[in-house]
């Protein structure tokens, strides 16, 4: 299979420290499991996306410092190229930005949530188990950093799992869209960078509880692997 990963990080406002660049830790990520999988990257945040839908197999879409709702040109391009994909029966899977703006794209609304900031390792309770999530968890952690929430989903989407804080965390629209609001692509390295950059911003209680969290347990970034991976090779 051939993965574009659609990275919406733009280059000069990232504070974490990727141990390379964005793709690059969203392919390590996945190869946890050791998947089949070509990757190609594409900077959709410096307008680079790919000629057409089926230029790959299937998408996945990172996070962004950026909001859904914001005017820059390539947040609306890429809200396009979705559809068009999601048309042409082409696999999506969006990460934090990446699910909010599949969920926008698709019908939904996200917006800055009024619950403030989502940091820190948190759980999540699975309201519904499908084929392809293997291990059958009644709850998942992750990394988390977000403001911004889906507040409504999409007309055809089926909730999957959420928390009080985050209700319509983790979606899928029949076998063609898959969307996670947490950072299964986030080490505990990358976590600490995040808070500490931004620790003023935070705010000192916030900042302390997050940081917090991560001693708390580890994140299931290996079963997510296995559950995106799943979802994509899913005839």
């Amino acid at each position: 299979m051939k993965l574009g990963i659609l990275n919406a990080f733009p280059p000069d406002e990232s504070i974490i420290d990727w141990r390379d660049t964005p793709v690059d830790a969203y392919i390590r990520f996945l190869e946890l499991v050791r998947p089949p999988f070509d990757y190609v990257g594409y900077d959709v945040a410096r307008g680079q996306f790919p000629d057409s839908p089926d230029a790959c197999d299937a998408y996945l879409i990172t996070g962004s410092p950026k909001g859904v709702y914001e005017s820059e040109a390539w947040i609306s391009e890429l809200a396009k190229f979705i559809r068009e994909a999601y048309q042409a029966g082409i696999k999506l899977v969006g990460i934090c930005f990446g699910h909010q703006i599949l969920a926008q794209a698709l019908g939904g609304h996200c917006e800055k949530s009024e619950k403030g900031w989502g940091l820190g390792l948190k759980s999540f309770q699975i309201s519904r188990q499908k084929a392809w999530m293997t291990a059958n968890s009644a709850t998942c952690s992750l990394h988390f950093v977000h403001q911004d929430q889906v507040i409504h989903l999409p007309p055809e989407a089926e909730l999957l799992g959420g928390n009080d804080f985050c209700p319509n965390l983790f979606f899928t629209i029949s076998d063609g869209v898959l969307g996670i609001q947490g950072h299964p692509e986030f080490t505990k390295d990358m976590m600490q960078d995040i808070l500490e950059a931004r620790k003023d911003i935070f705010g000192q209680q916030v900042y302390e509880t997050a940081m917090r969290s991560m001693e708390s347990g580890t994140p299931d970034n290996q079963l997510l692997a296995q559950w995106v991976v799943n979802f994509l090779l899913r005839k």
